[in-house]
């Protein structure tokens, strides 16, 4: 069986994504913020039975998984995967420039 495994890096940057979206007001509740990047964290224990993609920069993991939110957002979570273990260590937004450099 596998196991999944999320860096504190990324843990704190979807610690801080529930903060940037009730400041930038994409949500009007902190509550419902929280809820959202939950979501994501419900999809990230998904990824063993997603399809390996690889990343085109192994700096942030070796491959990464697709996670669409909604019509205007796909997060890119990428993670390393050695002996049935999962080592989850990023994320990047469509909106961010960044992910294109990762990402295939």
């Amino acid at each position: 069986m596998e196991k999944i495994k999320v860096t504190t890096f990324l843990i704190g940057k979807l610690n801080r994504l529930v903060t940037v979206l009730y400041k930038k007001e994409y949500f009007g509740f902190l509550s419902t913020s929280e809820k959202y990047v939950a979501k994501i964290y419900t999809f990230i224990y998904t990824i063993p039975s997603l399809p390996m993609r690889y990343c085109t920069n192994n700096n942030y993991g070796k491959y990464y998984a697709i996670c669409k939110m909604n019509a205007n957002t796909t997060y890119y979570i990428t993670y390393d995967f050695e002996n049935e273990f999962y080592l989850v260590k990023n994320i990047f937004s469509n909106h961010e420039k960044e992910y294109a450099l990762f990402i295939k």
